[in-house]
């Protein structure tokens, strides 16, 4: 049985940045209780943890930190086993007032207009996947979060070189702006990307398209019927996959 402030909190993490510590705040009075609402939960399987891969904080041992990277705490994410409890716990359980009165106009306008940012999430597990195909020798990928940047893929290779990514499910294209806006994210994350890696629901401008820098790599949604085929005639031949860049 879940708590009375279970549903809460797992609506917090289906709505908010799905980090845990940041959702205990906004659901529980005492942090005790918050983290064992979270056992619970993982031990029902209804949630799972996804961990950062931020590294601790470098001092010199006479230096002294400031004040707000003394509390400074790396925080992990909640992913949902199922996409369906995000759905509920994003959507129906909020407006679960409403939907008993049959007053449904208020939660379908809502849905509508955020269900682009409901798929995204969706849509960068994909592109995680896509890019792990591509270059199987990857030793860990997903994506990554520190307290200055988020980046969407972070595919780490063997010889300390790693590849960044940025998904976009959106109704226009990728332009510059989002190469050198992720270009800037990695450098302040201080990595040294092989490959930027950009995937667009509809497409990219002329000028990434007529792009010759070798480090750009661009996927679209041809790419992944592409995979899908590719794959299909992977299992019926019986062949292992291999692309190469």
């Amino acid at each position: 049985m879940l708590s009375i402030q279970d549903p809460y909190f797992l609506s917090t993490l289906a709505t908010g940045d799905r980090k845990i510590e940041s959702a205990i705040r906004k659901s529980f009075v005492q942090e005790r209780s918050g983290y064992k609402s979270l056992e619970a939960l993982l031990d029902k399987n209804l949630i799972q943890t996804e961990l950062s891969r931020e590294k601790p904080i470098q001092k010199h041992p006479k230096q002294k930190l400031k004040r707000e990277l003394r509390r400074y705490r790396i925080q992990n994410k909640v992913r949902f086993n199922k996409p369906f409890l995000r759905f509920w716990y994003r959507y129906i359980y909020p407006h679960s007032e409403e939907i008993q009165a049959k007053d449904f106009a208020n939660i379908i306008d809502f849905i509508m207009h955020d269900l682009e940012n409901f798929v995204s999430l969706t849509f960068e597990d994909l592109c995680n996947e896509l890019l792990k195909e591509r270059f199987p020798e990857a030793i860990t990928s997903g994506s990554y979060w520190d307290r200055k940047v988020e980046i969407d893929i972070l595919l780490e290779l063997p010889q300390d070189r790693v590849i960044v990514g940025e998904c976009k499910w959106k109704n226009s294209k990728i332009c510059k702006k989002t190469l050198t806006s992720l270009q800037k994210k990695a450098k302040i994350a201080g990595f040294n990307p092989k490959y930027y890696a950009l995937f667009s629901k509809s497409s990219f401008s002329n000028e990434l398209l007529k792009s010759k820098d070798p480090s750009l790599l661009l996927f679209d949604l041809e790419d992944f019927k592409e995979w899908s085929q590719e794959d299909t005639y992977r299992k019926k031949e019986k062949k292992p996959y291999s692309y190469e860049f």
